[in-house]
């Protein structure tokens, strides 16, 4: 579980504590009233989901994932956009199955709080995948790996962060290049272009592409904007 500060995106928060506050000023100045006491209210709680999903939901998802996927002997992973490991260290029961783990990441801390390459590094040392991982600074759209190489690939919560979503498509198609026939693929991600996704692996030739919703769990604040997950094979 992570703390407040490695949170997802924590500029988020203020989206629900920030008018909150405000509302909140207001009414000290104005006098209580019921209603904007309410838009405080279901405010306080939406910014509470959002740490929500982004502290715990998220690992029940990724845990969920992993315990579906059943890794061949010496497995090569890629995690494309690794952050502080936390897909990463969902396979510590599976490590006598991997031979590699590689996760790259730019590390900005806008997409995630305290991210760096010697905190995840630090993190991943007190797992069983330790003399396994290897961590890289590289960008999803420019992967310094060969045609072919990873047997499972996995993205979580990468793709909304890359504009335009011309963009997302190289990303997608980059994917596609360093991941081997037969291999498998997990996109963890906000939003509802789902179609899209699916329309660009489908043309890769990735076969039994599917999409599932994620519940409560991954709801960002509301379930407005909801977690997806599309697995595939190529």
């Amino acid at each position: 579980m992570k703390s407040i500060w490695e949170m997802d995106a924590p500029i988020g928060l203020a989206f629900f504590f920030g008018p909150a506050l405000i509302i909140g000023i207001m009414m000290l100045i104005s006098g209580f009233n019921t209603v904007s006491a309410i838009m405080v209210l279901v405010l306080v709680l939406c910014g509470l989901k959002y740490m929500h999903t982004s502290i715990i939901g998220k690992y029940r998802i990724m845990k969920s994932i992993v315990n579906s996927i059943h890794l061949k002997k010496d497995s090569k992973i890629l995690d494309a956009g690794c952050g502080h490991g936390a897909f990463m260290l969902q396979f510590n029961g599976q490590a006598a199955n991997i031979s590699e783990i590689i996760g790259i990441d730019i590390w900005s801390n806008k997409d995630q709080g305290s991210n760096s390459i010697a905190a995840t590094q630090k993190i991943m040392e007190n797992s069983n995948l330790a003399d396994k991982v290897k961590l890289k600074t590289a960008n999803i759209l420019d992967m310094p790996f060969n045609d072919n190489e990873f047997d499972l690939i996995v993205s979580s919560l990468v793709l909304h962060n890359i504009r335009p979503f011309e963009k997302r498509k190289a990303a997608l198609v980059n994917i596609a290049r360093v991941q081997k026939q037969k291999g498998q693929l997990v996109i963890m991600d906000i939003g509802y272009e789902t179609s899209k996704y699916v329309r660009i692996l489908e043309d890769l030739e990735y076969q039994n592409v599917n999409i599932a919703n994620t519940g409560y769990n991954g709801w960002w604040g509301t379930p407005m904007v909801p977690t997806f997950v599309i697995t595939a094979t190529k």
